[in-house]
């Protein structure tokens, strides 16, 4: 019976993973008409949130045990040479991304694609543009939360190790952090260009600290049940969603009126948005929402994309890269959105298919650390 409850949850969070991926490519679609459908617009946090809180789980599952056996040099090797991987990823990701809106601007109406979202900095100053990009200093928008999840990753060793001290201590270490960067208004800096990161990796640190926190609850007693804090998180949900939606369209400037007193910010991960992604997270969690959409195709639909994550949110990317081509081209249409949407999902679930045949670790990501 454990057995079969550990697969489950490995299931569970392979299915919100390409429920994200999912999210993610339309998002990164500026216009596209489906994404008045996606979470941001009904909920304080999105995507992002879940993508980082979900990575904390996935590490604390497939490396926590071997850190409690052995704790070392060894056993944050597979951590480090994980982030390389990713490092390596991110390189070769955003080359391909600009090497697309290099050739984009040729055959756009506008030199947009090029000149906005710092793209165009590595065009007009290839010496800093480049060594920024290697440094992970300059990120091209859209394409910036594969840096943050590589500082996070090679933090990790650092968090599974006080989670030897329990994970309460481990969490308190988190969220002294977090609190410090915000009064303190600690970002790493952004160059050549000024400013920081999008993700501020000191901030949004706390969010896979609180997935790491959560997959040893998963693999000790499991997450507990309260009807207070059930209904609280239902209550808030329900309440958020209201004020971003604008009462669904009824109440024109709610949201915006609302934002200038709530700590919204992404960059810095505001407090809202941790209230909004655990009270959201905690009522899907006892909502048997998941067991119900376990009996759908769009469940093996998912959990395949979100089972290799990686080259599926990489590929998902070019793709929603030419997705804004299209948007800002002459064949945009909101009917274009949904076919370009449709199709790019299924050649990203084709993919995940060839992977999973080619390399079928890749089926137990969390029971075990894929290297």
């Amino acid at each position: 019976m454990k057995a079969d409850v550990q697969k489950k949850r490995i299931d569970s969070i392979d299915f919100w993973r390409g429920v994200v991926l999912a999210v993610i490519l339309v998002n990164h679609i500026p216009g596209n008409v489906l994404g008045a459908f996606t979470p941001r617009n009904f909920n304080f946090s999105d995507a992002a949130e879940v993508f980082v809180f979900l990575s904390g789980v996935s590490v604390q599952l497939a490396y926590g045990e071997k850190f409690r056996r052995s704790p070392g040099v060894a056993a944050a090797a597979s951590l480090v040479r994980r982030a390389a991987r990713l490092y390596g990823a991110h390189l070769m990701l955003t080359a391909a991304a600009l090497a697309l809106f290099w050739v984009a601007k040729d055959y756009t109406p506008y030199d947009l694609l090029l000149s906005e979202r710092g793209r165009a900095t590595p065009f007009l100053d290839p010496a800093r543009g480049v060594v920024g990009i290697l440094a992970l200093s300059h990120q091209v928008a859209y394409f910036n939360i594969l840096p943050l999840y590589i500082v996070l990753m090679a933090a990790a060793p650092l968090l599974l190790a006080l989670t030897l001290r329990g994970r309460f201590a481990m969490l308190a270490a988190s969220v002294a952090l977090y609190a410090g960067a915000r009064m303190a208004g600690v970002n790493l800096p952004s160059w050549p260009e000024p400013g920081g990161w999008y993700f501020n990796p000191f901030t949004w640190q706390l969010m896979f600290a609180l997935g790491i926190f959560c997959g040893g609850a998963l693999q000790d007693k499991g997450v507990p049940y309260h009807p207070v804090a059930y209904h609280f998180s239902v209550a808030f949900t329900f309440i958020g969603a209201m004020v971003v939606s604008n009462v669904l369209g009824l109440a024109p400037g709610l949201v915006e009126e609302a934002g200038l007193y709530l700590d919204w910010d992404k960059t810095d991960l505001g407090v809202v948005r941790i209230i909004d992604f655990l009270t959201l997270a905690y009522m899907i969690h006892f909502s048997n929402l998941t067991a119900r959409i376990r009996a759908t195709r769009a469940f093996s639909f998912f959990s395949l994309m979100g089972r290799n994550a990686l080259p599926i949110f990489c590929v998902g990317s070019l793709m929603s890269a030419v997705g804004q081509m299209l948007r800002d081209s002459s064949l945009a249409s909101p009917v274009l959105d949904v076919l370009y949407v449709g199709a790019s999902l299924a050649l990203l679930h084709r993919l995940a298919g060839h992977i999973d045949r080619d390399r079928p670790v890749l089926l137990l990501p969390y029971s075990q650390p894929a290297e």
